[in-house]
């Protein structure tokens, strides 16, 4: 197994990539998109982003977890997790597949390609899980880079070659990710299907689920109450600032996959692992004030220079935004702490909780502040969720 230092500097390099990659597509999606097309991809994104709860049925983060440190309960079905994961993801797909093809939905031909993509993606994501687990972070690192590298040929050959619209642009995107699994790094198996009998499986991946679908909520349910209420243009504004907190959220995940294992191993030391979650939270927090600093500062020529003049109406935007990430940076140690200790309870309750709050206050202010008020929103969210993890995992300290 590779030092600490190896692993984390592979993930720092593999993320670094991914992020450049991604958010220089997010500027040539909005630039050749304009406004009104990208917000509506983004609007076709966001879907596919809540259906993606159910494809990935949680197996990404009980991989992960289980096969670091595998729980007695599951010991005996180690080899077989996979497969069932697989098989899951399987036939989510097939059934979202279909009801997006059968139902008069707006938008068809673009969620129907967006859940055969993030079908993919589920694949993928099990993948780097298996290869995280057992500690081969440098091969995973690897395999991030050449999927991103494949996904982004494949959306610039469908929006350059095909037609600049959302369902080419998953097309592509599915198409890259699809030869992406002929290059494995790890064997994919056949899927196996009926993993759910199993109680103690099925009880891990509830709560997984939950805290998936409601983080997922929270983080998604601003795009969609705005694209209810403003314009497509003010929705691409908005998109385009909260891609900046997307990206640096992309950046810090790193630390929190190489934090977890190290969680994961001290979770039953308890000063140490508090010891680890402070000064792991004290690093967030300090990053998240420098950003903060120069967001507010810089954020007129920070979007014009990524996205262009038109999208002068999000930097207005930005810097509240990105104050959100005081909060939301350590709120990820925080998380990770929770499923480190199978404590994923605590998270779903905080992270369902937070998700009702958010829907709420953007109910409230979006008709009365517009985007301004989704800020707002997701600022007051994760203070909440900062404050409900942290009495949540010392109450039964």
């Amino acid at each position: 197994m590779a030092s600490f230092s190896i692993n984390l500097t592979s993930q720092w390099l593999a993320t670094l990539y991914t992020a450049a990659v991604s958010l220089g597509l997010t500027f040539v999606l909005g630039r050749v998109l304009g406004p009104d097309g990208f917000g509506s991809y983004s609007y076709i994104l966001t879907i596919a982003m809540l259906f993606f709860i159910l494809q990935d049925g949680g197996f990404k983060t009980l991989l992960f977890r289980e096969k670091t440190l595998p729980s007695e309960e599951l010991k005996r079905h180690e080899d077989r997790l996979f497969s069932w994961a697989l098989g899951h993801s399987v036939v989510v797909t097939g059934a979202g597949a279909f009801f997006a093809w059968v139902l008069p939905a707006p938008y068809r031909f673009g969620v129907l390609a967006a859940v055969i993509c993030f079908g993919f993606q589920a694949v993928i994501n099990f993948i780097s899980s298996e290869l995280r687990a057992r500690g081969l972070f440098p091969r995973d690192a690897m395999w991030q880079a050449m999927v991103r590298t494949s996904g982004a040929v494949g959306i610039l050959l469908g929006m350059f070659f095909v037609t600049p619209s959302p369902w080419a642009i998953f097309a592509g995107w599915s198409l890259g990710l699809f030869v992406c699994l002929f290059l494995s790094p790890h064997p994919v198996p056949k899927p196996l299907f009926g993993g759910f009998r199993n109680q103690t499986l099925r009880n891990s991946c509830f709560y997984f689920i939950a805290i998936d679908a409601a983080t997922t909520v929270y983080y998604r349910c601003d795009i969609l109450l705005l694209g209810r209420y403003l314009e497509p243009a003010s929705v691409g504004y908005y998109a385009a600032a909260y891609r900046f907190l997307d990206g640096i959220v992309l950046l810090a995940a790193p630390l929190s996959i190489i934090w977890f294992r190290r969680l994961r191993m001290v979770r039953e030391e308890r000063r140490n692992f508090w010891v680890q979650v402070g000064w792991m939270s004290t690093v967030m927090i300090a990053a998240s004030v420098c950003i903060v600093a120069a967001g507010s500062l810089f954020s007129r020529e920070i979007v014009a220079l990524t996205y262009g003049a038109e999208y002068a109406d999000s930097a207005h935007l930005l810097p509240w935004l990105l104050g959100a990430l005081i909060f939301l940076l350590p709120n990820g140690i925080l998380t990770q702490a929770a499923i480190a200790r199978n404590r994923e309870g605590v998270y779903a309750v905080a992270a369902g909780a937070g998700a009702v709050l958010n829907i709420g206050l953007n109910l409230f202010l979006i008709p009365g502040f517009g985007a301004m008020g989704a800020a707002w929103a997701t600022i007051a969210t994760e203070a909440f969720l900062m404050i409900a993890l942290l009495a949540g995992l010392r109450k039964r300290d």
